[in-house]
């Protein structure tokens, strides 16, 4: 749906148009804000089924003897953050709470290639300090919410699917801003979003689907080109 159809939806739920004598709901103003608010609440809703459609990814170069590096995106959750050396299998690094510090380096210890990360806000650490320049050493995976303001296109991460959702989570807010019983509302975006989840769990028809599995058990190795593959036996 496109924004000037999720507007349109949502004045015929709450059964307003913009000509109507007395009309509370403002395209450009208050109704926007609460398509907006609505579309914040239906993305915190569907990341935790479907996060992949709200990943995004940034590289970070490394400096030598720099070790905080901000993230140009704010994302919500941190997916991994992977090493990704150049014809070598990407490797995940570890993040580490920052209380557990002392465990892993000592104060400006320095390292070729730093093992693991911490985070402070939208801002990476590397573990231990890089003691040397390195281009698009590691790549953070994302998971962001929706902009702050819809685009004329519509939801930029939330599928079609789920495009519905906003428009009744949207009639739900105005409903409690105007001292409504949004009861009707919120019984239609339950049942959409208990069929959204139904559906998207099956997505993948043809194969089996696991609970993730952790990330110790996932951690790739290159081979040495030098060794001799022929063990001989």
């Amino acid at each position: 749906m496109t924004k000037a159809e999720i507007i349109t939806a949502t004045r015929a739920l709450v059964n307003e148009v913009s000509t109507d004598t007395g009309a509370l709901l403002s395209d450009t103003g208050n109704l926007l804000e609460f398509i907006n608010d609505a579309a914040d609440q239906v993305v915190l809703d569907l990341v935790t089924f479907m996060p992949t459609e709200f990943m995004a990814s940034e590289n970070i170069t490394l400096i030598a003897g720099t070790q905080s590096y901000a993230l140009t995106n704010t994302p919500l959750q941190i997916w991994k953050v992977e090493k990704t050396i150049s014809g070598e299998s990407p490797v995940e690094l570890e993040i580490l709470d920052p209380i557990d510090l002392q465990y892993h380096t000592d104060v400006d210890e320095t390292e070729d290639e730093p093992h693991a990360v911490y985070f402070i806000g939208k801002t990476v650490y590397f573990v231990k300090k890089p003691s040397a320049a390195k281009t698009n050493y590691a790549k953070v995976w994302e998971i962001l919410g929706e902009p702050s303001t819809m685009a004329t296109a519509g939801p930029t991460y939330i599928p079609a699917i789920a495009h519905r959702l906003i428009v009744y989570q949207a009639a739900s807010i105005i409903s409690t801003i105007l001292g409504k019983d949004p009861t009707t509302y919120m019984t239609l975006y339950a049942r959409k979003m208990s069929m959204v989840q139904r559906v998207w769990a099956g997505r993948f028809q043809s194969q089996t689907k696991f609970v993730r599995s952790s990330s110790r058990e996932r951690q790739g190795y290159s081979l040495d080109k030098s060794e001799d593959r022929d063990t001989g036996w």
